[in-house]
Formats: C-alpha cells, structure tokens, sequence
C-alpha cells in the first residue's frame, strides 16, 4: 500500500481534526517504515497501542462536534466509529499468530478504512456542518 498523503481531498475544514487526521497518517508511515525494517512485532504491537489512544480521543472530539451541530447522520457514524474500533481489537488480539502477515494486513486495513471513512463519512458531516452552524447553549 502506498503511504496516503495528506492532502485537500482529507481536509474537514475543522482544524482540530485535520490536525489529527494528518497525525493519524504520520502513524501510519511510522508502521510501513518498521515494517520495511523488518521490525513486524515490535511495529505492529506500538501501532496497536497508539490507535487505541488516538481512535479513543479522535472518534470523542468528532462525536461532540457532530452533536454540537446536530448532524442527524450521528448515530451511523457512531457505529462505524465502533465497527473500526472492534476490527482494530481483533487484529491485535491475533499478535500471536505471527506478526509478518498481521502487520501488513493491519497496515492495509487501517488505511484503507481511514483514507474512506475521511473522503465520504467525515467530508459529509463536514459539508453539513458548514452549512449548519453549531447549536448555541
């Protein structure tokens, strides 16, 4: 797999979140580097580590931000958020399998779930939140 680049395609416009996007895909660099390396193990167990921290605040910040401006698609995107969760729990409870093959798969999973799930899930709340502005309180 190619290393996704950040670029306008990903942006949201939500500064927050673009900032962690693009973090998410130096995450991702720093795993195809290792893996390159040959340090499967080791790559895949501080991946595994690191996307639990960052889909735990991540998914929180985007959540409080659907709701702020009541994007009615919340829920969805709420169960696709926990969909990624639980794969990302099953592939790292697979580390005993051998860790060759899980990296690479992992690697492939995650970008190809994060590069979609920005480009359609994440850019229609985007577009829907510009055209609706925050619920005061």
């Amino acid at each position: 797999m190619a290393q996704p680049v950040f670029d306008d395609s990903l942006r949201t416009g939500f500064a927050s979140i673009d900032e962690q996007h693009s973090m998410f895909l130096d995450m991702l660099g720093e795993l195809a580097e290792r893996i390159g390396a040959g340090q499967h193990r080791q790559g895949v167990l501080d991946a595994f580590q690191g996307m639990r921290a960052y889909a735990e605040g991540h998914f929180a910040d985007e959540e409080a931000l659907m709701r702020a401006h009541g994007y009615p698609g919340y829920a969805a995107h709420c169960r696709l958020h926990g969909t990624f969760t639980q794969r990302l729990r099953d592939l790292e409870g697979r580390v005993g399998e051998g860790p060759g093959l899980l990296s690479l798969e992992t690697l492939e999973f995650l970008g190809n779930w994060f590069i979609n799930h920005i480009r359609n899930e994440d850019q229609r709340f985007a577009a829907f939140a510009r055209t609706t502005p925050p619920a005061s309180s």
